[in-house]
């Protein structure tokens, strides 16, 4: 599992292709990997998006709730994000919908957030 983590794209996609072939156990690993790599950067960009929206409110009395919910919220991206990853490992549900969900999820949370911000 850790030798995945170092492999580049390519060499993963040959490495996923090598294992299916073989019938291995690590196919989930791979593929929550390889969707990994790119969700991750767009989680990011979600998350950027929540940030500013709730920085962008002005309150009376301080930034202390919109701080607490902004820090809240990333934490919940993070242990929802392991969470269907760990799904996806059991193969409970397809990798790719399993790591995508939280982004899909979030993005819908940053577009209320967004339309709620003060303008």
């Amino acid at each position: 599992s850790g030798v995945v983590k170092t492999l580049t794209y390519e060499e993963l996609n040959d490495f996923l292709v090598q294992q299916r072939s073989k019938g291995s156990d690590e196919v989930f690993l791979i593929e929550v990997e390889r969707h990994a790599r790119f969700s991750y950067p767009i989680s990011t960009f979600i998350l950027t998006i929540i940030g500013v929206a709730l920085a962008s409110r002005k309150v009376r009395g301080g930034m202390g709730m919109h701080l607490g919910l902004g820090i809240t919220l990333c934490f919940g991206y993070i242990m929802l994000g392991r969470i269907f990853e760990q799904v996806a490992l059991g193969g409970t549900l397809p990798p790719w919908f399993a790591v995508w969900l939280p982004n899909l999820i979030f993005a819908i949370i940053a577009i209320f957030v967004y339309n709620k911000a003060q303008k």
